[in-house]
């Protein structure tokens, strides 16, 4: 681990996770879920920001973590909250404190996740790097993040000077800024996916791109 970051915004269990999804099940079907799933099944990976704010919420069906122990042939978690860390460490689960945009394992992953990750960050350049200097040639890193035209957003912007989010947030990425961003650093994006939890996202009649909330990025090497 390289460096040090300010890690006092980071808001931790004041965003907390909600009861209704504790479960001892996880939601293989839930798109940020069965995205990553499927590509790291039987593969070595590294999953950025595993505590997903409230360390509570590993007992919620839709912590990532949880499904990713599930199918991964060996799996390692970081985030920043260090507290959350420790109480996870606690719990047994393999996870580290490091900060995504300086840190160094000293070893190569097949797959790296960053699932709702780089809408926090303001050092894009480390962060990339970081995760390039993690991945061999035939690793993927996978890339999710809100999508920005996501219809009630852009209702929103037509009614407000703003439109209000997590207060951690830095930026909002399209597929075309994320591209352009990745391809600065000898990386392509491959398979681009749109993906809503919301059943009445799923019944829009509107375009993917603008329908769903989120959307996820395969990202590989290209040099």
């Amino acid at each position: 681990m390289q460096g040090k970051t300010d890690s006092s915004h980071i808001r931790g269990a004041l965003l907390k996770v909600n009861p209704k999804d504790f479960s001892h099940e996880i939601a293989l079907t839930d798109h940020k879920i069965h995205f990553v799933t499927q590509y790291s099944q039987d593969k070595d990976v590294l999953e950025i920001g595993c505590v997903a704010h409230d360390p509570e919420t590993y007992k919620s069906k839709y912590w990532v973590h949880k499904a990713l122990k599930t199918v991964a042939r060996t799996l390692v978690g970081i985030d920043l909250y260090a507290d959350g860390i420790k109480y996870l460490q606690e719990l047994g689960f393999n996870v580290l404190t490091a900060d995504a945009q300086r840190f160094d394992l000293g070893k190569k992953f097949d797959v790296i996740v960053a699932g709702d990750l780089i809408e926090h960050l303001d050092d894009f350049n480390g962060f990339l790097e970081c995760c390039k200097k993690h991945m061999h040639a035939d690793s993927k890193l996978l890339i999710s993040t809100p999508n920005p035209w996501y219809w009630r957003h852009v209702v929103k912007a037509a009614l407000s000077k703003e439109i209000s989010n997590n207060p951690e947030h830095t930026c909002w990425f399209c597929p075309r800024t994320l591209r352009q961003l990745v391809n600065r650093h000898g990386m392509e994006i491959g398979e681009i996916r749109f993906g809503s939890t919301y059943l009445r996202d799923k019944l829009m009649p509107l375009p993917s791109g603008w329908k769903h909330t989120s959307f996820h990025a395969e990202v590989f090497i290209s040099e």
